[in-house]
């Protein structure tokens, strides 16, 4: 697709080429050298939007047994952060499983532009693909064809060509992003409020699948309110809802109680659409994982070959786009969702024993508060229009440089980068350096900006030495990336839409990056309270314990200060 189209074809040959290995090789089972039996199933968790703030500042009301079994029970990095600067949710998922960065995995974005047709790139289109059994809207997530490497699950299949991996979320580039090339991903419909597949995963539904859908599970929950899970003075630490900047968004409202009809009066798009954006979302993924795990057997392998699944709950990412990572419904979505775990974790040990099942929690980034919240509270904050800055940028290139008068040069604007019409430049006998830099001075002038980096400059590696500047590098592909990088201030919202929500996140500031890193399994790993990690070491760490290759793109390390090497060491 585009200059990505040579990779994205050699990845494709590799997916085959793994698939037949896998399909042609030995069945063997991962009996640990070290005499560790492998888990029978690992569950990889992700939040949509979760800041690590949140796993402390709501601890005493956890329940016993979900997010606070992890915390207490489990190995709990709470310094670990994503390295790279584009905290967005295809980014995320990406480098989740596959422990690469941006750089080398290829998903740089939600969306970039190709730049030999100028279209816009959702981060998991595929045009081969379509959804099964359901009309496909332009740009759906449909394969992994943007991804190049491996994710941990792949490396499984390879390894144990009877390993099954079924991903989970309620959306489609999560999904994707976990399955790797290899896995099976379900993603939810807002359409038809079912999760769905891709044709690149299957020709037809499985019987379990038909079966699960027959009595229309999507529909228990309509006509309920979403409505605080605890008195009102046990959120006196958060902020209060029905704040002016809140968001009113798919007939959600913006306090307390929150229909989730969507303006439908049966149960149809509206309400799909709506119920992701509450609570309801985590228990309609939470019936739906639970159907997925029985009618796939998952974890009852007869090879004695460990299952992965992996689920991405999205319904938090969305609740703090609406009302802010500060506010009343945050704090109760948090309380809620670890109800649903609390639920969840209980029907595991039930069905294999929690001493069989290695737990893992993460997410794909963190979020910011409401820039005006932030404001309220004497801390500079405000918002960007990314259209204003094309056109303050054009006409201060038109001032500097007559041959480009009225004419379009900075192009349009895919998080976080501005595309320059270079074909322009040439064509006006002008160095393509001298035009970025002169972007790059009145960009660094621009309000809520931080800093900018050119093309140029990241091609050459002539970065300052800072912990930005490898943040930026991290994130950016000479191929793929835009031509002028910007990084926003703390606190300033930088988004397509600077009012299309509340709050947004997508910045290498700590409450974008400081996420949560969990790992629960008494017979794998060593329960504790630990400090620095990033990102990419949970997958590194996970294909050890796996006794997998790490996936081909890998630059984690091995969290070895909580991984067991003998049983009870």
């Amino acid at each position: 697709m585009g200059s990505s189209t040579q990779s994205a074809f050699s990845l494709f040959v590799l997916s085959a080429a793994l698939a037949g290995c896998a399909s042609q090789g030995v069945q063997r089972s991962t009996a640990a050298p070290a005499g560790i039996p492998p888990p029978k199933l690992v569950v990889f968790m992700v939040v949509d939007g979760f800041p690590q703030e949140q796993v402390t500042k709501y601890y005493d009301q956890l329940s016993e047994g979900g997010l606070k079994r992890l915390i207490d029970r489990g190995a709990w990095f709470s310094n670990n952060h994503y390295s790279h600067a584009t905290t967005y949710t295809g980014v995320g998922h990406a480098t989740l499983l596959s422990c690469a960065h941006p750089y080398k995995h290829g998903v740089i974005g939600n969306d970039w532009l190709d730049k030999k047709t100028g279209a816009r790139v959702y981060s998991t289109e595929d045009s081969r693909h379509t959804y099964l059994d359901e009309e496909t809207p332009k740009h759906a997530g449909t394969s992994p064809f943007n991804m190049k490497v491996t994710t941990v699950g792949d490396e499984l299949i390879y390894a144990n060509g009877s390993a099954r991996v079924v991903t989970i979320s309620g959306k489609d580039r999560s999904a994707i992003g976990l399955a790797g090339q290899l896995g099976t991903a379900y993603m939810h419909s807002p359409a038809t409020g079912r999760f769905i597949t891709s044709t690149y995963y299957m020709s037809d539904y499985p019987a379990w699948w038909k079966s699960f859908y027959e009595s229309r599970p999507q529909d228990r929950y309509f006509g309920q309110m979403w409505t605080p899970l605890l008195p009102d003075e046990s959120y006196a630490r958060s902020a209060p809802d029905d704040r002016p900047w809140s968001t009113n968004y798919k007939g959600l409202g913006t306090k307390f109680p929150h229909p989730i009809s969507g303006g439908a009066q049966t149960p149809s798009k509206g309400y799909y659409d709506a119920m992701l954006w509450t609570p309801y979302g985590d228990l309609l993924t939470l019936d739906f994982v639970k159907a997925a795990i029985e009618g796939e057997n998952l974890g009852s392998n007869p090879a004695g070959v460990p299952d992965l699944l992996a689920i991405s709950w999205t319904s938090h990412d969305y609740v703090h786009h609406l009302f802010g990572a500060e506010s009343k419904q945050a704090h109760d979505h948090t309380l809620r969702l670890d109800r649903v775990f609390e639920d969840f974790f209980s029907y595991l040990d039930r069905r294999f024993g929690l001493d069989n099942v290695l737990i893992t929690l993460s997410a794909d980034h963190g979020f910011m508060n409401i820039p005006e919240y932030s404001a309220s509270r004497r801390i500079d904050a405000g918002r960007i229009d990314p259209e204003k800055m094309i056109e303050a940028v054009n006409a201060h290139l038109w001032a500097r440089f007559p041959s480009l008068d009225g004419k379009k040069v900075v192009t349009t604007w895919w998080n976080p980068t501005l595309y320059i019409d270079y074909k322009l430049v040439d064509g006006a006998r002008l160095s393509r350096i001298d035009v970025e830099e002169s972007a790059a001075a009145v960009l660094r002038d621009y309000p809520g900006v931080e800093s900018v980096y050119t093309r140029n400059r990241l091609e050459a590696g002539q970065l300052p030495d800072t912990k930005m500047s490898r943040q930026v590098y991290l994130a950016w592909h000479q191929y793929l990336s835009g031509d002028i990088v910007v990084m926003n201030k703390p606190n300033w919202y930088l988004f397509a839409k600077p009012f299309g929500y509340a709050a947004t996140h997508g910045s290498p500031w700590s409450y974008d990056t400081n996420v949560p890193l969990m790992m629960m399994g008494s017979r794998w790993v060593r329960p504790g309270k630990y400090a620095n990690s990033e990102v990419v070491d949970l997958a590194r760490t996970l294909a050890y314990v796996l006794n997998v290759r790490p996936p081909n793109g890998c630059e984690g390390r091995v969290l070895d200060e909580i991984v067991r090497t003998a049983p009870g060491r």
